[in-house]
């Protein structure tokens, strides 16, 4: 998902606290067909949408929340948005996989 820093954002420090929510969720939308996702997608996902504007008063069972009520189709918007911008991306990806990125 291109050069995303992860060490830049400032809920990293978070991160090894809310990483047992993050496996979960990325166990979970896995099991829904989204493909082989992981814990570094969902943070990736958060910090670059949902994150965007941080508070500096966040409480870990904010960040929590955020995690455990991403959706699949919102993950799946992102990522198909990703895979428009990243060149590099759709030239791995077979036609038939596009298409079933695209449409389900």
């Amino acid at each position: 998902m291109g050069e995303f820093s992860m060490a830049t954002h400032p809920y990293q420090n978070y991160y090894l606290k809310v990483k047992p929510a993050l496996i979960c969720k990325a166990e979970e939308l896995s099991m829904l067909g989204l493909g082989a996702v992981t814990e570094d997608d969902i943070w990736i996902y958060l910090v670059q949408k949902k994150w965007k504007r941080p508070s500096p008063e966040i409480h870990l069972y904010q960040l929590v929340s955020d995690i455990l009520s991403i959706s699949g189709s919102q993950f799946m918007t992102f990522m198909t948005i990703e895979a428009y911008r990243g060149p590099d991306l759709l030239g791995k990806l077979s036609q038939e996989e596009m298409k079933e990125l695209l449409h389900g």
